[in-house]
């Protein structure tokens, strides 16, 4: 039966509530309670939207929301303010965005203030500013890799005006924007931890720095200072280390250098070479801008399935295959040399051949194959090369016909192709994926090159050092039981190609920094400049990441 008290109460709890965010003023006057802000300073409009008169960038939006939602605050949420913060800050400390680091320290300021009402109108700002930010990086992910300030568009962009904001769905609509990168809290935890550090004071970058085990080492108690921050040094047998006049590279200290060294995918001799005293010279700054920055890239890649995903991580040079992030396989792989460097883009596996030819590309042809044919016209014999009149037309030309004083390696109109054997570039077996790069994943003849701990030594292609095992897995995934055994199809020398029903996702991605499962930090070698600047910049084509899987 109706209960026109019931009724009565309903709208004056609903009025009470209202009114405890519009401030006593005229309704003429406005409803959303600007005046809230008259003692906030928006020292970031500046920066972020310079253009804007109000104290917001997205006053008009801002207008609309609160007025859809009766004027009730968006932020009384402590989850949802925490899981804003959370990502605010992911943003923030990747230092893509100047003035978002003071709009941070603004909002800080706002909610701790006794009235709330300024601090939900700038959340509900800074939200959409990091919105819009979003939608700018997934516009141009290649953004993340070129070291360019990102701007604030001046009008507000189509995702912004259609978007519908309110308390019940505030949470909702920031899961949408998370970033993917696995253990978020700890990573921007220990980015803030790093940012928050007084500066050091090692400075061990020098091209012919070595320092052996049982030498001295230059600064050492800077270097002490590194190791404890890092944790690679217990505090301990820091203490007991720091009371040393002369810091000696043996003991405790060379055992926390190969922990150092471990963890950061160097090469685990306890030596203080160039490529250690460059990773341990990075300034705190700069390895929490580098955490954050690669949890921005994170965003990136093949959606999660119930398919297998392999994971190319450039960097780091290896290969691994997970399925509801639970790890499958893993591998070593040797990825794209700096002049030639391997894509960044997401495929999926259509065709693995067995025993394949190698068809050479036009780089390795004009800057490798024809010079070497030049200087002898054994090199083709001994590499099994064969000259064929074009791609379409495999009409073989022999060698003997071509006055090769006379070639130019750009103009040469015939292709090289390599037979299967042992010698093949491509080993036993190579892993075809569509993408516009003629990137796939091979084998290699070449195994010594697996053992050094810097593999960026191909001209584009990833080789793998568990082929033979990636095929097996490979074709057990398939079940399908018309497929011939991976290794009578090798034996038989025959090339054979295996169309792939069931695809497997890929992901050839570019990560330098992130937290382990154990919540260590891991760092790599920035070997293409993605991270900083660097003397010889990658074309921008290298960094497309485009989404071939399908």
């Amino acid at each position: 039966m109706f209960n026109s008290n019931q009724v009565v109460g309903k709208h004056c709890r609903r009025l009470l509530s209202v009114l405890a965010f519009i401030p006593a003023v005229s309704v003429a006057q406005t409803q959303l309670g600007w005046q809230a802000l008259q003692g906030y300073e928006p020292v970031s409009q500046t920066l972020l939207c310079s253009q804007s008169t109000n104290k917001t960038c997205f006053p008009t939006k801002l207008e609309s929301i609160y007025a859809a939602n009766d004027y009730v605050p968006l932020w009384a949420d402590e989850a949802t303010r925490q899981e804003f913060f959370l990502q605010f800050k992911s943003l923030v400390y990747a230092e893509l965005v100047p003035g978002l680091e003071q709009r941070l320290f603004e909002l800080e300021q706002l909610s701790h203030a006794p009235d709330q009402r300024g601090f939900d109108l700038i959340a509900t700002d800074s939200f959409l500013i990091y919105k819009a930010v979003v939608n700018l990086l997934e516009a141009q992910p290649s953004r993340l890799y070129k070291h360019h300030n990102l701007q604030l568009p001046q009008q507000s962009p189509l995702e912004l005006i259609n978007i519908q904001l309110s308390p019940l769905t505030l949470m909702e609509e920031l899961q949408k924007l998370r970033p993917r990168g696995k253990r978020l809290e700890n990573s921007v935890a220990v980015a803030e931890k790093f940012r928050q550090r007084p500066p050091h004071r090692l400075m061990l970058v020098n091209r012919k720095v070595l320092i052996r085990e049982d030498q001295p080492i230059p600064n050492g108690n800077a270097l002490l200072d590194v190791l404890y921050g890092y944790g690679d040094l217990s505090r301990t047998d820091y203490m007991q280390l720091k009371q040393q006049i002369v810091v000696i590279n043996s003991g405790k200290v060379n055992r926390s250098i190969r922990a150092f060294q471990h963890r950061n995918g160097l090469d685990v001799d306890g030596i203080i070479g160039p490529a250690t005293a460059k990773q341990l010279s990075l300034p705190y700054s700069e390895i929490s801008r580098v955490i954050a920055l690669n949890l921005q890239r994170s965003r990136f890649g093949s959606d999660i399935s119930d398919r297998p995903l392999i994971r190319v991580n450039i960097p780091d040079y290896m290969l691994r295959i997970t399925r509801r992030d639970q790890l499958l396989f893993e591998s070593k792989v040797i990825v794209g040399r700096t002049s030639r460097p391997t894509n960044l883009f997401s495929s999926s596996l259509n065709t693995m051949v067995v025993n394949p030819s190698w068809n050479v590309p036009t780089t390795i042809k004009q800057e490798d194959v024809i010079p070497n044919v030049k200087n002898s016209l054994d090199y083709l014999a001994e590499k099994n090369l064969k000259i064929v009149k074009s791609w379409r037309d495999r009409s073989i030309i022999l060698p003997e016909q071509i006055e090769w004083s006379n070639v130019n390696p750009k103009t040469f109109p015939y292709e090289f192709q390599q037979g299967p054997g042992p010698s093949n570039a491509l080993g036993k077996v190579k892993f075809l994926m569509p993408n516009d790069y003629s990137i796939y994943l091979h084998d290699t003849p070449s195994r010594s090159l697996f053992r050094k701990s810097k593999r960026n030594l191909s001209s584009g292609c990833v080789r793998v050092e568990k082929a033979d095992e990636l095929a097996e897995f490979i074709l057990g995934y398939q079940r399908r039981s018309g497929i011939a055994p991976y290794q009578k199809m090798v034996s038989d020398m025959e090339s054979d190609t295996v169309s792939l029903g069931r695809r497997v996702n890929v992901d050839v991605m570019y990560m330098t920094a992130w937290v382990d499962e154990n919540n260590r930090l891991q760092l790599r070698e920035d070997i293409y400049g993605y991270d900083r600047p660097g003397n010889h910049r990658i074309e921008s084509k290298f960094i497309s990441l485009k989404d071939f899987s399908y």
